[in-house]
């Protein structure tokens, strides 16, 4: 604890990132849900700064911390889809921290991102991707919550107390198969009291309640003064909306719409409604540090230099694992989104289905009315935004990453082979 409690004296700050997997925005209290799923990120938001309305890049993990600790899209990189490695010219997040004299550690619980698959263990000290539990009878694909917050602070406590501290924790427990915990039922009713769907998000609503559990053991340890934290979610998780159970194929609301809250001293607790995307948090935590962004990183400055409420967002997906063939890479490279989607105050176009779908954000959240013959010249319009955004960010290949039988059955169980 010593080394914990000297932290507080750096003038340099800690900066914290602490992530979930699969946790879409509106499963939270503190977004507008009316189950008592997240009771202490609630009151945790209560002292920050929530952002109401940030989009992940892609709706899969790897693609989606790449966004994040890059501040590139993620077919710049190559790594539109789970399976693709970061190429190691590309400068991450961790790297400049530790460039900046921090000592950076990091502790996963999702195979994705294991280091050979994604490359993200660049520039951390001490990369933590051990796993411990098997999914649907596979091999070892995930770590458990409780074993995370374990880990986060024996690390924590371990620290060098010479240096200021970059520290990514990410938690994986609403990734499917939803585990129900007795002691965490937000619902409060007998599961056999409840039809399929309504089982499934109890499920969910109960690893949901169960992660919020394990953060606040993390959250009370960390320093309370000269120290930020910025909470996030990878992507959400559709929980039969649109007929659809899962992540990864689809750009509705309930797949990208993450949560997105900042903690620390100079920041004024409240609520923004500034459009927010997941290039933005990279590029915002080396400024909660007063560090410079990498030459080409993409994503502003949330705190220190918010976007323009007219922003417009471009995002989309490729589907889930990369094809377990011969130079998969070069054909991910080549091949075009499954969906696209932008989004432009309130309103939002998705292409790529059976036809245009076009919803008004601000009066149908759920997006269940489809208004794309109805405005046929907003659906013009966003569409060219999408058209120009496809010839200004190219699409690459990715690093070498050889998946092997272990990466395979891991992949599988997490529902990314196709």
């Amino acid at each position: 604890m010593l080394a914990l409690l000297m932290a507080a004296c750096f003038a340099t700050p800690d900066v914290y990132l602490i992530s979930v997997d699969t946790l879409r925005a509106d499963r939270l209290g503190c977004y507008g849900y009316d189950k008592n799923t997240t009771p202490n990120l609630d009151a945790f938001a209560k002292k920050a700064l929530l952002f109401e309305d940030c989009l992940a890049e892609v709706p899969l993990t790897s693609p989606s911390f790449g966004a994040m600790m890059t501040s590139h899209f993620p077919r710049m990189n190559g790594t539109s889809r789970n399976g693709l490695r970061l190429p190691p010219a590309v400068p991450t997040v961790a790297e400049l921290f530790k460039a900046a004299g921090y000592q950076t550690i990091c502790v996963q619980s999702n195979w994705t991102l294991k280091r050979r698959l994604s490359g993200l263990d660049r520039g951390f000290d001490e990369y933590d991707d051990g796993f411990n539990t098997k999914r649907w009878g596979f091999m070892k694909a995930e770590r458990y919550g409780d074993e995370v917050a374990d880990h986060a602070i024996e690390l924590l406590e371990k620290r060098d107390a010479a240096k200021p501290l970059f520290a990514w924790f990410h938690f994986s427990d609403p990734h499917a198969p939803y585990r129900f915990h007795d002691k965490y039922d937000p619902v409060g009713r007998p599961l056999w009291k409840l039809n399929e769907t309504e089982q499934t998000r109890a499920r969910y609503d109960s690893e949901v309640a169960f992660t919020d559990a394990q953060i606040a053991r993390v959250l009370e340890v960390l320093p309370k003064e000269n120290a930020y934290v910025l909470f996030v979610a990878d992507h959400g998780e559709s929980l039969h909306e649109h007929e659809m159970l899962g992540h990864g194929r689809r750009v509705y609301q309930t797949e990208m719409h993450i949560p997105l809250i900042v903690h620390g001293p100079g920041i004024e607790p409240g609520r923004t409604a500034v459009p927010a995307r997941g290039i933005d948090i990279g590029v915002t935590l080396l400024g909660l540090a007063g560090l410079s962004p990498a030459e080409g990183m993409l994503g502003t400055d949330l705190i220190k230099n918010p976007p323009a409420m007219n922003r417009t967002r471009v995002v989309e997906t490729y589907g889930g694992a990369v094809p377990r063939i011969p130079g998969a890479k070069a054909v991910m490279a080549g091949r075009p989104p499954m969906r696209q989607a932008a989004i432009q105050e309130g309103w939002k176009l998705i292409i790529g289905g059976a036809g245009p779908e076009l919803y008004s954000l601000e009066k149908d959240a759920m997006e269940l009315e489809n208004l794309a013959k109805l405005e046929p010249t907003r659906v013009e319009d966003l569409q060219k935004h999408i058209t120009a955004w496809d010839k200004a960010t190219p699409r690459n290949e990715a690093s070498e990453a050889q998946l092997n039988d272990q990466d395979f059955d891991a992949l599988k169980s997490l529902g990314y082979v196709e």
